[in-house]
Formats: C-alpha cells, sequence, structure tokens
C-alpha cells in the first residue's frame, strides 16, 4: 500500500528541525511499501539524536549504516568493496565498535581488484597479443578460440606501447557514461597507454583511420568535453577503477615509487625558480591522492591551490583551467610552466614560452594529447584550520535582513542591535574573503547553520597533526559511500525532496568538524595538501553541479578594492529561489537537495579561462543537487533561473566542466552565447596563440580541429 501524502510544510518551517520531526513523526507510513529499511535506527540512531543537537558522527553514520543494510543497493555496493579487512571493519563499526578501535590503530588493508568482465576482456586481449606476435602454429590454434562477434575483442587495433612491444591496452565499443551521468556515448576504441611512445601510436593510428582523439581521466566534468561515438578515447584511469563506486583509492595504503611507476605517473622535482619556489614534472595520469602523499612524505613542497577531491588527475584538473580557492591565487593552470603534449602528427612537442603557455596550459585538450605539465609548487607550508558552523544568515551576510527567509531568522534577527550584528558579521566575511589563505562557504539546503572553511599557513610545525586522522578518514569515506548507497535506494528515491535534502545535510553536517565534544572553534595545523584535500571519498556519491564564475566589482569609495556586495547578492538570490521553489502553491519543489557553495579566488591570465581579466579576484559559486532532483524534473528549471539571476552581475562566466550546455544565457543557445559574446575576443586571441604554436610545430589549426576537437568544441571554437 502506498504511503500517505504527507504535506511540505509552509515555507516559514522550512527548517532542519521541522522537517526532521516531520520524517520522525511520518516515516513509518513508508514502512510496509519499504521494508528492508530499518525505520527504528533511522529514528533512534539518526533523526532524534539530531533532535537533541548530538552531533556525533560516529552516531549518526552508524545509525545510517544500520538504517539502510538491509537494502539492496547496500548489499549490491557492499560487495563491490575490494578488500575483506574493509568490509570487516564496516562490519565491526555498524556493530557497536568506535572507528579507532576498529581500525586498530593501522592504515586500511586494500589492494587492487579488478572485476570479472575487465579480467575476461584481459584474457582474451593477452590472445590476441599471441595471435599478433607468437608462431604460426599458435596463431591459428588461438584465432580459433576466440569468439568473432566479441563485442569488447573483435577487430581491436594493435599499438605498440614501447620499443619491446607491449601492446598499449585497448577496449573496443565498451560505452562511456561521465560520473555526473549527465554524458553518454560509445567511442569505437578506448585506449590505456602508459607510456609517451604508446601516446604517440594511439594518435598515429587515430590519424591513419581519420578518427579523432578525446581523453578523460576521473571523467569529473559535467560538460561534454569527451569523446564521442565511434571515435577514440584514451583513458588516463583504468576503467575498472574509474567506474567502479566505491571507489577506495583514497584509503589505499602506498607510496610514490620513482622506479616502478608508469611514464605518465612520474613526478619530478627541477630546479629552483626563486626563494621558496621550485619547478616539479607531473605525469597527467598523476592523481591528486598520489600527488597528496608524495607532497606530504616529503614535506618539502606543495602546490599552492587544489581542488578538494583526490579521485581526479592532475591533467583532469588542469584542462579546464578553472580551480582555486583564496582571493590570493589564480587557477591551477596559472602555475604551469611547461606543457609536454603530442600533437596532431603523433609528434611529442613542448611549450613554454611565457605567453603562448597560457593557451597551451588550458586548451581543454585541443592542442593535443598532453603527456607531462611542469607546474611551480611552493615551499611547504602548514595550514591552521578553524572551521565553524555558524548561522547562515551571519556566515555571508545578506545586504538587507529582510532577504533571510524567515525558516532561517535566528533569535538574533529580531534583537535590537541586529543592524550592528549583521555589521559585524559582514566585516568577518570580507576579512575571511580577502585576507585567508583558503575560503570557502557551504550551505546544506533548509539548514540554519553554514559551514565556514577559511584557513591561513604557517612554516612553523610545531604541534601539526596528519588531518583528516586515520579514523576520521574512515568515517568521512564511509559517509561518501553511504551516501551513493542511500541515493539509490527505493525508499529514499520515493520521500519527498525536501526530506532527501535533510537527510544529506543531516548525513553531511554530521560529520563536518566541530562535532561533538569539540569546541565552537577547533583548531587542526597540518600539511597543507592535508588541509586542500580536508574530504576523503567524496566521488563515492553523484551529484549533479552548475558552477558560474563571478568578477568582483570595485568598491564605490575605492576603487582599488573589490566589492563583496555582488558576492552578498549570489548567496542569498540562491537561498531565495530555493525558497521560492517551496513556496510555490501550485508545483511545490525542492530542485536544490544538496549544497550552495562559494569559494573566492583570483583571476586568471589564462586565455580562455572563465577568471581572466577579473582583477580584483572572483566569486566561483555552485549549485549541486541530487540525481533524483533531475528525475524528478525540477533541476534544469531551478538552473536556469539561476543562471538568470547570476547573469545579470556583469561579465559573469560558466566553470567550463560544469552544466551549462543546456542553460540559455541572457536568452541565446548556451554555445552560441559562449562563441559570440562571453569568449569572442579571447577565442579570437586563443586560436592566433594555437596558430602561433603550430607554426614552429608542422600543424595548423584545421589538423587540430580534424584530430583533437569533438562538437562542442567544434562549435565554440573553431565555428567562429
Amino acid at each position: 500500500m502506498a504511503p500517505q501524502h504527507v504535506a511540505a510544510p509552509e515555507a516559514s518551517n522550512l527548517e532542519r528541525t521541522h522537517i526532521l520531526q516531520q520524517i520522525l513523526d511520518h516515516i513509518d507510513d513508508y514502512h510496509d511499501e519499504f521494508n528492508l529499511v530499518d525505520f527504528s535506527a533511522l529514528k533512534d540512531d539518526v533523526l532524534k539524536p539530531i533532535l537533541q543537537e548530538a552531533f556525533d558522527p560516529e552516531v549518526q553514520i552508524r545509525g545510517f549504516l544500520r538504517a539502510f543494510r538491509q537494502t539492496d543497493a547496500y548489499k549490491a555496493s557492499f560487495e563491490q568493496i575490494p578488500s575483506a579487512d574493509l568490509k570487516s571493519q564496516i562490519n565491526s563499526f555498524v556493530g557497536g565498535q568506535n572507528s579507532k578501535d576498529v581500525l586498530r590503530g593501522e592504515e586500511f588493508h586494500l589492494v587492487s581488484h579488478q572485476s570479472p568482465p575487465v579480467v575476461h576482456h584481459f584474457s582474451l586481449l593477452n590472445a590476441l597479443k599471441e595471435l599478433f606476435l607468437g608462431p604460426l602454429e599458435l596463431k591459428a590454434a588461438i584465432k580459433d578460440s576466440l569468439h568473432p562477434y566479441h563485442a569488447h575483442v573483435k577487430d581491436i587495433p594493435i599499438v605498440f606501447e614501447n620499443a619491446e612491444k607491449k601492446v598499449v591496452e585497448c577496449f573496443s565499443n565498451v560505452p562511456f557514461e561521465n560520473w555526473g551521468s549527465s554524458v553518454q556515448n560509445t567511442p569505437r576504441y578506448t585506449f590505456l597507454p602508459q607510456t609517451v611512445v604508446g601516446v604517440q601510436n594511439v594518435v598515429r593510428f587515430s590519424k591513419s583511420k581519420n578518427l579523432r582523439v578525446r581523453c578523460a581521466g576521473y571523467r569529473h566534468s559535467w560538460s561534454s568535453t569527451f569523446s564521442e561515438d565511434s571515435q577514440v578515447l584514451i583513458s588516463l584511469v583504468n576503467l575498472d577503477t574509474v567506474t567502479t563506486i566505491p571507489d577506495p583509492m583514497s584509503i589505499i595504503p602506498g607510496e610514490y615509487n620513482a622506479a616502478t611507476t608508469p611514464e605518465l605517473k612520474t613526478i619530478e622535482l627541477k630546479e629552483e625558480t626563486g626563494p621558496g619556489k621550485r619547478l616539479c614534472r607531473l605525469g597527467v595520469s598523476v592523481t591528486n591522492e598520489e600527488f597528496r602523499r608524495w607532497s606530504v612524505a616529503n614535506k618539502a613542497w606543495a602546490i599552492p591551490v587544489d581542488v578538494i577531491l583526490v579521485e581526479v588527475t592532475i591533467g583532469g584538473v588542469n584542462g579546464p583551467i578553472c580551480h582555486g580557492a583564496g582571493i590570493s591565487h589564480k587557477t591551477i593552470s596559472d602555475y604551469v610552466r611547461r606543457v609536454e603534449y603530442v600533437d596532431c602528427n603523433g609528434e611529442l612537442r613542448v611549450v613554454d614560452d611565457s605567453y603562448l603557455i597560457k593557451a597551451a596550459a588550458g586548451a581543454f585538450g585541443l592542442l593535443g594529447v598532453v603527456t607531462h605539465i611542469t607546474i611551480e609548487l611552493d615551499a611547504m607550508t602548514y595550514a591552521i584550520m578553524q572551521p565553524i558552523k555558524i548561522d547562515v544568515g551571519l556566515a555571508v551576510p545578506p545586504a538587507s535582513l529582510d532577504q533571510i527567509p524567515e525558516a532561517l531568522r535566528e533569535s538574533w534577527f529580531n534583537d535590537s542591535n541586529a543592524q550592528e550584528i549583521i555589521a559585524s558579521a559582514k566585516k568577518d566575511f570580507e576579512r575571511r574573503a580577502t585576507e585567508d589563505y583558503y575560503s570557502e562557504w557551504f550551505w546544506f539546503t533548509y539548514q540554519k547553520k553554514a559551514w565556514v572553511n577559511t584557513f591561513n599557513t604557517t612554516s612553523d610545525p610545531t604541534d601539526a597533526i596528519d588531518y583528516p586522522s586515520d579514523a576520521n578518514t574512515f568515517l568521512q569515506w564511509i559517509q561518501g559511500w553511504l551516501g551513493g548507497v542511500i541515493t539509490g535506494v527505493p525508499f529514499f528515491n520515493a520521500i519527498p525532496g525536501y526530506w532527501q535534502a535533510q537527510l544529506i545535510a543531516s548525513l553531511g553536517m554530521a560529520a563536518l568538524p566541530p562535532t561533538l565534544g569539540e569546541s565552537k572553534t577547533p583548531t587542526y595545523k597540518t600539511l597543507l595538501p592535508n588541509a586542500l584535500h580536508f574530504r576523503r571519498g567524496v566521488q563515492n556519491m553523484r551529484v549533479r553541479d552548475m558552477e558560474f564564475q563571478i568578477p568582483l566589482p570595485p568598491r564605490a569609495d575605492d576603487a582599488s578594492k573589490p566589492d563583496f556586495s555582488v558576492v552578498q547578492k549570489a548567496w542569498w538570490d540562491v537561498i531565495n529561489l530555493v525558497y521560492a521553489a517551496a513556496d510555490n502553491k501550485d508545483d511545490p519543489s525542492s530542485p536544490m537537495r544538496l549544497t550552495l557553495e562559494l569559494r573566492i579566488m583570483a583571476g586568471s591570465d589564462m586565455l580562455m579561462a572563465p577568471q581572466r581579466e577579473n582583477d580584483l579576484g572572483t566569486a566561483s559559486i555552485e549549485i549541486l543537487t541530487l540525481p533524483d532532483a533531475v528525475t524528478d524534473d525540477e533541476w534544469i528549471g531551478f538552473s536556469q533561473r539561476v543562471c538568470d539571476l547570476w547573469m545579470s552581475y556583469g561579465n559573469v562566466r560558466p566553470h567550463w566542466a560544469k552544466e551549462w550546455e543546456g542553460i540559455r544565457f541572457k536568452g541565446m543557445e548556451a554555445r552560441q552565447y559562449m562563441r559570440e559574446i562571453a569568449y569572442k575576443s579571447q577565442i579570437a586571441e586563443f586560436k592566433n596563440a594555437l596558430t602561433e604554436i603550430g607554426k614552429g610545430q608542422d600543424w595548423g589549426l584545421g589538423e587540430l580541429r580534424e584530430r583533437f576537437s569533438n562538437p562542442l568544441w567544434d562549435e565554440v571554437i573553431f565555428e567562429g
């Protein structure tokens, strides 16, 4: 019997406590239809403790595990975990052991894992190698044993990895889907080269067959920047690793070994370029986690900025240009000093000219297949992290009190000193935005509290700790994995969107510091790479994401300083849209079921960066939701409304790798707007720079388009 409909609260009551109480009061209505869910655990171990303000990550995460462990989604995902040790640790934790006791003071014991289909494919591929290379009598025997119509074996080309005739791993007609499930296609061939020679031979093979080549790492782009049907995809990550969730990479123990690492995963320190500056040559297949471990182990050098995710490749983070945080920091691509790439003729080339690098270091794969980048590192420092949970009205304070929805108004709102409180909060926000090394703000939908994570650095290592600790990493990884499990449970997809938002927000906020027993402002001093990657296992939960880069305008009273009122407006415009959607009497909805996130960063010198010419800084702001909001047909319309508001602020541009293609910009189709309005002059300069590079390296723009473009870049870059 279907559960009775539960009326959504009035917008004035649409906040955490009221929603969680409603869930507690009505969740048993779903028991008969979804009896695999342990509703007692959900009520007693999750909802009630949170309502009692007992934010204990051990309790809340264990409660969520107990609530869903009998569901098919949980069991299927649990079986995907590649380690009996980790499975045992999870079961011990569910049984009541705390995370420290579960780990016994040891690191995780995970091993590499390949799924049965991949193992089967490799066995057939090895047979093909023997067929090509073996003695004549063996060739005939193996040929007869192969299925002539096997989808992943038929007509696989033999492309060599090196002079020793090692063959590049290749798959044929394997369906591709990006991490966010917004792009699907079927390349004709998927190659997994591990050497520069392998990449060269893949490009030469592609040229001989008139095929286009695009690359992918962990596939964390929502736009259609990837390969296309019947063309060539180069995967920089093992296909099993990149398509398996949960992915254990962030907690697999190990260290960098230069003697055994593949060529596209090399990490090589180069010369110093000045006080506290040194170059480092990185293979594009190096993951953020691999580089984090190398950097932490050596305690000498670090990339000054990065994304939170560790399950991404260096090449993937650099390619779309956009990433960075802290008003003194530009994009990651701005720190690239040298690019090594394989051109459209299969030749290995280098770009290190101080101007041309501004095109080469952020070329979206259009220059060719980048194999290595040389990036300028900073001397290692220690981050002093002091994260806080603060009233959302004080985290990024609005321009006026009436912009705060009634449901989010705390007691101070009616205080006679409310204006002074807001003014003080505004000063604190601007101080963090203008002075702190790193600055980021999060608001989980319908929560009265925001999470603020800004920090500064020091060279003093005194009292530094590993952060997150092994026990906390365990909890973080489980949280990310569990989020992915929960969003796939039929019960979760049957409940109202605002319930979904609160259950996920409760899971997220419970694990973020400060937690139960900590001070309101805990202090963690840790190596900078640990602070930049303060969350592990994030990639285990798929989301949808739209992000824009908003230039900070000059202040009216001092044109040399940024005016942050545009940031306040961008933040509160979204929050009020969320409440307007919920308050729509004809069609109430909860389109943004995850977070609103804000980073303050600098501009960029990269020719195609959305932060280009933002001389006073950039507000990098994004909205994130759960996949079910797309299924419920709530996300796209909401994204359009957010876009319309943000685009009204000036020369605002989207993050290249996030969702923007399905949105209209000022009434114009997105690709047309990017080509003719947002980037018109930048595209011309970018193409001129590429032409200049090609003059000295024997290729032209037409050859780049023919070999490395796709429909997206055809339309945005080349057709102009």
